[in-house]
């Protein structure tokens, strides 16, 4: 047979026979791809994996991967034609004819075993020698400990427990073997880092913490502290204490081995994260399961061990709820102490028991009803698919108190699923939308929701639909979570622009391609600095606010507000538009609360109706109140957020054209900033090419400086309150108090800026001194166009001199002179006296007080509205009184009216 005719043989033979073919060549492998294990070719114990996949597969961090052909290879240090022929020795596979010879076959076996006895031997010399070295190292230990307290234990709360000391003060702890013999030990400093001695064999090795006479129960748990806990709760059981998670099922085995009869109680440690496997629980369910065995897993909200539970809760309530949260594992199904058959502790279930269960599979979970055959004494398992994989994983409740239950299924995916829906059309609807796969038949539905309803021992979790800050920690959009929080939390919202919260590069090369580019440039640093108060806000509790740039299309507005958004992710698919309802946009407040908010070209397809309401609802901060379908009203939404807009105009020249009046109010909240074109090009020879490389930064670096300066906040909250309000009190000794209303609460959103500007230094790079420049300079030139003066007031004197501009010589007649010529007069609004040929004789328009209600002061409040007037001279006032008696008698009635003048002239005062 030809050598590639060989190799191809035996290597189709050996497939799914790899195991058994190995073992016949004295090559031990690990039986589990999820156990590592010493490499038997190079003996390098740095993990080892077979997953054999039905051709041997194997991979060693030492000696690389390869297939059981290779790894025969590697261990007998032979060529592939060798490793070829002893496989096929083992095989039975003839190499030279068609008939193997008896003889040929004998000495085969005798080269086998005489392998087998030699790795055998190699490897037990090999461990004897590891052995000796370790036991001089722990020897040359142990002749320098004292008895005494660990300061470790002690801080802990645990007195009382004397064990071998360090001269430094660490514990040194032996562990032991079923035989009883030292095999391993730990060391643990009094501020509580551990290490393992080198040289020590961990798997299978214990301490005990005591030594009861007669053992039946005997409780596991990972580390020292945890097993003194248990042992103050249960002072009756044998105590143990396994080191960690990954050596409770060797410890699990060791103990049922010595005591065949016991109650095994695995003391789990909780190490609840979200999106990630619970190690500590999961490593107890296997090892019970193992064994027959009990968990007890504290009941906490974030990560915690029963010792942990011990210190927070006391003994007393600690012993209570260890004993009273005991469950048992047993085929794939939680079963809590009520819900286990009473047969003796250690002792599986009778297999005539007919109690029907749930049980979890890798393709779906099972109804299990037992039945014996009619006629004879057989069981035979019915059983009925429920669903795909899943189980609860934790309790929810949000901000107003709904509760939801949190399902994991797939590859760790969650999804919450509100109390009230589980089990009904909506719950099994939601599931199905998430790509789980649930049961039609109603019966079998019923079956699955009880399940899902009687899971104990669930953790809470605080569930909403709102990013930004929650118990100490940030949710993104995306639903990410930056920091730790109190609890876990879960993102339940939806924004349009989710996927837009990746990153890309780095903080530093954010920091050299983009914010480098924007220093010297004070409308893309301020825009800049806007983005950074977003996140800020939610901590000073500042109010919502906006920026809105508008120029013409080459002036960079785009460009600007790129530069900002890539702060926290990708600004092309950040951008949103203005072009949408106000409903529409208060959901994406509430996915940006806290956050930052991008609104791109109010001018191109947006309705200015839908601009209005959209721009009141943003600021106002504040959803719709609606009617709930069982009565009462809906919760009301409620947000914080910053938003950058732009636009070829600004907002209100933009509503006015579609005959739209915007308020005063709404210009503070939104402001206005008229921008020009870089100056500081920073050595590119055009301003395209200053734009180009900064459209090409903003790709090519996002997300990460955002999540930094994130974190930053989250481990700095009283700093940032600090800046804010050392900004707040700089801004209110910087405005005039000549200035108006609204300018003076219009500087709390440049001090916002400003400190926001200061603290985040440390992401962009830029120096103090141009921070501060940068907010005075975009000030300025915003004082500039919204004027210094009340706004409302100036609102309500140019929309009355407009009035009397456009009406004034067609809608009053001319008193007293009237000239028949001049009638009739389209509905009249009342007399004017003054004539044009009079030089300095001031017009005075008699107004019908109707028409100055209805049309001169349409939007305002009519008194209000004359009162502004009057402030500014427009308006005559009789005495105390708004209106007054004037003219005489007109068609036999003395009528009252509104006096009105034009405004009287003044020089416009001019921003510092």
């Amino acid at each position: 047979m030809r050598n590639i005719d060989l190799i191809h043989t035996v290597t189709r033979a050996a497939a799914d026979r790899w195991p058994d073919v190995l073992a016949n060549l004295g090559i031990d492998v690990p039986n589990s791809p999820r156990i590592h294990a010493p490499c038997p070719a190079c003996q390098g114990t740095d993990r080892f994996r077979f997953d054999d996949n039905g051709r041997g597969a194997h991979i060693c961090n030492q000696c690389g991967a390869g297939d059981g052909l290779d790894l025969v290879k590697k261990v007998l240090n032979i060529d592939t034609y060798g490793a070829a022929k002893a496989i096929a020795e083992v095989l039975g596979i003839d190499t030279q004819s068609q008939q193997t010879t008896s003889q040929t076959r004998e000495l085969s076996e005798a080269e086998r075993e005489s392998r087998r006895q030699a790795q055998s031997e190699s490897k037990a010399n090999e461990q004897a020698k590891k052995r000796e070295r370790f036991m001089a190292r722990y020897r040359t230990l142990e002749a320098t400990v004292t008895k005494g307290t660990s300061d470790y234990l002690t801080n802990k709360g645990l007195t009382g427990f004397t064990f071998p000391l360090l001269p430094d003060g660490n514990l040194l702890i032996p562990l032991v073997d079923a035989g009883g013999f030292v095999t391993g030990a730990q060391t643990i400093t009094p501020a509580g880092k551990k290490l393992i001695l080198t040289g020590s064999t961990k798997k299978g090795s214990y301490y005990l913490v005591n030594a009861p006479e007669t053992v039946s129960t005997v409780i596991l748990a990972e580390g020292l502290a945890t097993a003194l806990s248990v042992h103050l709760m249960r002072p009756d059981a044998l105590t143990v204490a396994a080191i960690d998670a990954g050596n409770l099922l060797p410890v699990a085995e060791v103990m049922r081995n010595r005591y065949p009869e016991a109650t095994i109680i695995l003391a789990a440690d909780n190490d609840i994260k979200l999106n990630e496997p619970n190690t500590g629980k999961d490593a107890a369910e296997k090892a019970a399961l193992s064994v027959a065995g009990w968990v007890a897993l504290p009941p906490t909200n974030g990560q915690a061990d029963w010792d942990d539970y011990r210190q927070e809760n006391g003994l007393e309530a600690a012993a209570g709820m260890f004993n009273e949260l005991l469950y048992q594992v047993e085929g794939g199904k939680l079963m809590s102490a009520v819900e286990v058959i009473a047969t003796h502790s250690g002792q599986k279930k009778n297999s005539e028991d007919l109690k029907p269960y749930l049980e979890t599979r890798p393709e779906g979970l099972f109804w299990i009803k037992p039945d014996i055959v009619k006629g004879s004494s057989e069981v035979v398992n019915i059983e009925q698919w429920l669903s795909d994989p899943m189980k609860p994983a934790a309790k929810g409740v949000n901000d107003i108190g709904e509760h939801y239950l949190i399902i994991e299924y797939g590859k760790g995916e969650i999804k919450a699923l509100p109390s009230g829906s589980v089990g009904d059309r909506e719950g099994w609807r939601i599931l199905r939308s998430a790509g789980v796969n649930v049961t039609a038949k109603p019966a079998m539905q019923n079956i699955l929701a009880d399940w899902l309803n009687t899971r104990r021992n669930l953790t809470k979790w605080l569930v909403t639909h709102k990013s930004g800050w929650h118990k100490g920690a940030y949710i993104m959009p995306d639903g990410s979570i930056i920091g730790t929080p109190e609890q876990p939390i879960l993102f339940n919202g939806q924004s349009a622009a989710a996927t837009a919260y990746q990153t890309k590069g780095t903080l530093d090369s954010w920091r050299d391609d983009v914010a480098a580019l924007a220093d010297g440039n004070p409308f893309m640093m301020f825009s800049i600095g806007a983005a950074l108060a977003a996140p800020m806000a939610g901590i000073t509790l500042a109010d919502s606010f906006g920026i809105h740039l508008y120029a013409q299309s080459t002036a960079g507005k785009s460009t600007t507000a790129d530069m900002a958004v890539s702060l926290y992710g990708d600004p092309d698919l950040q951008r949103l538009t203005w072009y949408g309802t106000a409903y529409g946009i208060a959901n994406e407040a509430v996915a940006h609360n806290d956050g930052l908010l991008y609104l791109d070209e109010v001018g191109q397809g947006a309705d200015p109706k839908h601009v209005y309401k959209s721009a009141y609802t943003l600021f106002n901060g504040k959803g719709k109140i609606q009617g709930a379908r069982d009565g009462g009203n809906r919760p009301l939404e409620s947000w914080r957020t910053v938003a950058i807009s732009t636009g070829e105009k600004d907002i209100e020249t933009f509503l006015l054209s579609a005959g739209m009046k915007v308020n005063a109010g709404q210009l503070v909240r939104l402001l206005n900033i008229p921008i020009v074109r870089a100056t500081e090009l920073h050595g590119h020879e055009t301003g395209k090419g200053h734009a180009d490389a900064i459209r090409y930064g903003c790709r090519d670096n996002y997300g990460a400086a955002g999540r930094y300066w994130i974190e930053y906040l989250a481990n700095h909250k009283d700093a940032a309150r600090e800046a804010y309000a050392t900004a707040t009190r700089r801004w209110a000794k910087l405005i005039p108090s000549t200035y108006g209303e609204q300018v003076q609460r219009a500087s709390d959103r440049f001090a916002a800026i400003e400190a926001a500007l200061l603290a985040g230094r440390i992401v962009t790079g830029w120096s103090e001194q141009d921070c501060i420049d940068t907010v005075q300079t975009v000030f300025n030139v915003w004082v500039k166009e919204f004027g210094t003066g009340n706004k409302e007031i100036q609102q309500i004197v140019e929309q009355a001199e407009g009035f009397l501009t456009a009406s004034g010589f067609s809608r009053y007649l001319p008193y007293p002179n009237t000239d028949e010529r001049d009638l009739p007069i389209r509905e009249l609004a009342g007399y004017r006296t003054g004539s044009i040929r009079n030089e300095g004789e001031i017009f005075k328009f008699y107004t019908f007080p109707h028409v100055f209600e209805k049309e001169i002061a349409t939007g305002f409040n009519p008194q209000h509205f004359a009162k502004a007037l009057s402030a500014a001279g427009m308006l005559e006032a009789g005495g105390d009184r708004l209106k007054k008696k004037g003219l005489k008698k007109i068609g036999g009635k003395q009528h009252t009216f509104y006096v009105l003048m034009y405004s009287p002239e003044e020089e416009e005062s001019q921003p510092e």
